[in-house]
Formats: C-alpha cells, structure tokens, sequence
C-alpha cells in the first residue's frame, strides 16, 4: 500500500489501507504512489492556504478513498501532517464520527470530500466545520464530487475572482434590505440588517470555511425576513439529478416556507423538509455567484458559484454563515439572471 497510508500521523490508515487493498488491485496502488500528484490536489493546497508544518485533516466517503490518500500524500509533500479519515457509520449520521471530530479539533486546515452527501447529514457536517474552526483552523468542502470531475475540471488552473467579490460586497455591506428577482420569475424582499456579508472567493483566513471553486458572496438574512417568492429554475439538490424537472416555487412568509410546488424535484424537497423538522423551512441563506468560468449543469456545488446565478437557501445557517437559525439541513436552490435592489436602488453584479 501507499506509505502515506501506513503512516503514524494517520491512526486510521490501517484500516483504510486495507480498504484500499479490498477495493483496488495493488499494482493499481503502487502506480498511484510513483505518479506525480494530480492538479486537483494542488489547486486544493494552494486554496486552503497550506503552510509547513499544518496539521491536515482529509475526511472522504467510501468512494473517494484512493483520491483521499492522494490529497494525503501531497500535503505530506507539500510539508504538512496529513490524517486521512472516513465519514463513515449507521446512516444517516446524527453526529460526525468521533475519530473525524477529534482529528477536527486538531486540524488547522480540513479538506472535506464527499461523493454522496446527504441532506439529512448537514447537522453532522457542520458539527464538523464548528469543530475546525471552533479551533481556529479552516475548511474547504467539496460535495457531490467523484474522480472523473477531480481530474477534470478541478484540476483546471483557478479562476480568481476575488476582486469582484469584493467589488460586489463594497456595494451591499450596509444593506438593510435586499429585493432579488430572476428570469423565472424569483421576487423576494430580503431584511439582512446587521448581518455580515461573507465571500469564499478570497484568501482562506483561520475560523472559515469555504468550498473548492470558490466564486461567491452570501449572506444570512433574519430567520423571520423574507417575504415573497423563490423559483429555482437550475439546480436544487438531494433532488433529481441534474437540473431540475420543472422549476421549484417556493412561497416565502415572514421568513418561512409556506409552499413548494413543481415536479417531481419539488416533491422530494417538499418530503425533505417535512421530515427534517424544525427550523427547515426558514430563510437561510442569499448567495450570489460570480465565477464566469462555470456553467450550471446541476451541479451544486460548481453552480452556486457560477456568474449570473443566485441561490437562495433553507434550513441551518449558523457559524460561519452568521445567521442563528438550527436546522438539520442546509438546500441551497439556484435560480438564473438574478438582478438586487439594495435598499431600493439597484446595484450591478460584476
């Protein structure tokens, strides 16, 4: 097996290693360990900021276990201390596995992969990021990824898109209220007074978390301030696959979700937040992409950062978001053509 998976500053690289062993053939192994490491793994320590010394967390699922000991063994190069780790367990997970927290806690940087997140797993997944950066360390996030997107489009050159973000924030950092609409027919009035304007597009800075590529501002608007109606005509996730059937209306009221209606991705995110319980259905987040280089394919995580979407989203939006809403779940829902009025007068997105 690779020797960064039988190393001592992973104590679960035993077992994973057999894992490895069990799910591919040995010399397929040995030709990973003589390669140069992949793009993706450095385009993911450039961002996450990785300096010598660091100590590195890198949480995958099953499915993303060779591609987890790659990242492991370039930060090792990269001359940090890489732990490699399992979301693993009875699913859905209520918690994130104890050997994950504890490597959390420790962790000034975490890469967190996951081929096959769950809705019902947001709870557990912030669990984690709190632990990172409760610690002061910092986290990239990547969901619904596989090997083939890895070695494809994120092992592009990045698209730095921070001088935007920040052109875009100077110009709605004092909002009280935002008004979004969209091309299908998206109108909801926004109260966002107080509340911090974030970006992943920038430098990732100890206590913060973002997602791999970056290209978005967002912000948490008051648990009981929207009113109106959201038509996510792109991609809502834990859904159908891809983009939507048909878009997703969602009815907004004193910050709650009074109604979901479309096909059948409406039911399934209807069913979502019925079981979820409380503090699903309340306004969690508005987020506004800017990364001209993607282009939405229903993909979530590539087309919340795409420039000329929006996406609005319900469920959990404490810690990093800056909101005070708990939830078991995070669904971001992402509309096209999204123009903003901040406090009745319009503003111009990069």
């Amino acid at each position: 097996m690779p020797p960064w998976l039988d190393d001592a500053t992973c104590p679960h690289t035993r077992r994973l290693g057999a894992r490895a062993s069990a799910l591919y053939p040995t010399d397929t192994i040995i030709r990973m360990e003589r390669m140069a490491h992949p793009a993706w793994c450095e385009n993911l320590i450039e961002a996450g900021g990785l300096k010598e010394g660091e100590r590195v967390l890198v949480v995958v699922d099953e499915p993303l276990l060779v591609e987890g000991s790659e990242l492991a063994a370039a930060v090792k190069e990269a001359g940090g201390e890489p732990r490699l780790e399992l979301w693993d367990g009875e699913r859905p997970l209520k918690m994130a596995p104890p050997k994950v927290l504890d490597g959390g806690r420790a962790a000034d940087l975490s890469f967190f992969i996951s081929q096959a997140p769950r809705g019902d797993e947001a709870g557990a997944r912030f669990q984690l990021a709190e632990a990172v950066v409760g610690n002061g360390g910092r986290q990239i996030f990547m969901g619904f990824v596989d090997g083939e997107l890895l070695r494809d489009e994120l092992s592009r050159p990045r698209n730095d898109v921070s001088q935007a973000a920040e052109q875009l924030i100077a110009q709605v950092k004092n909002a009280e209220t935002i008004r979004i609409t969209g091309t299908a027919g998206t109108d909801l009035a926004l109260r966002v007074a107080g509340r911090p304007w974030n970006t992943d597009a920038g430098e990732l800075v100890p206590g913060e978390t973002a997602n791999y590529p970056g290209g978005e501002i967002f912000v948490a608007p008051h648990a009981d301030g929207a009113d109106g109606v959201l038509v996510a005509d792109l991609t809502v996730p834990y859904t159908v696959e891809g983009l939507v059937d048909e878009p997703v209306t969602l009815r907004f009221a004193r910050g709650r979700v009074t109604s979901i209606e479309g096909g059948r991705a409406a039911e399934m995110l209807r069913e979502l937040v019925e079981t979820a319980g409380e503090g699903a259905n309340v306004i969690a987040e508005l987020g506004i992409g800017l990364n001209h280089a993607l282009t939405p394919r229903g993909h979530v995580m590539l087309d919340e950062k795409a420039g000329g979407t929006a996406h609005v989203a319900i469920g959990r939006n404490t810690g990093s978001y800056g909101g005070d809403n708990e939830a078991t779940i995070h669904v971001d829902c992402i509309f096209s053509g999204p123009v903003i009025e901040v406090d009745g007068r319009s503003v111009d997105i990069p």
